[in-house]
């Protein structure tokens, strides 16, 4: 695809995560939703995650290792906060 556009592939970012952590912040975020009398996300439950997260790992994560031997991974702390992550992720786009 990136071919056909003529364009080459700089980099890949990983963003690096803790899957429970994650689960937890949906958790709370329906919970936080309840509590201010509004409806929580139908995708805010911890089901539905784990779903995306088996989706990920069997149809993405597969991907990180191709890129690292190529040279083209970037990974960034996804934990971090909202602003940390931003910067990173401009670092690397500086980097390139």
């Amino acid at each position: 695809m990136l071919a056909e556009r003529e364009v080459k592939l700089d980099a890949t970012i990983e963003l690096v995560v803790d899957d429970a952590a994650l689960v937890g912040r949906i958790e709370k975020r329906a919970q936080d939703a309840i509590a201010a009398g509004q409806t929580p996300r139908k995708d805010d439950n911890a089901a539905v995650f784990d779903e995306r997260l088996r989706e990920y790992y069997k149809k993405t994560a597969a991907l990180i290792g191709y890129y690292h031997a190529k040279g083209f991974l970037r990974r960034v702390d996804g934990m971090k906060s909202i602003d940390e992550v931003t910067a990173e992720i401009e670092q690397v786009l500086a980097s390139l």
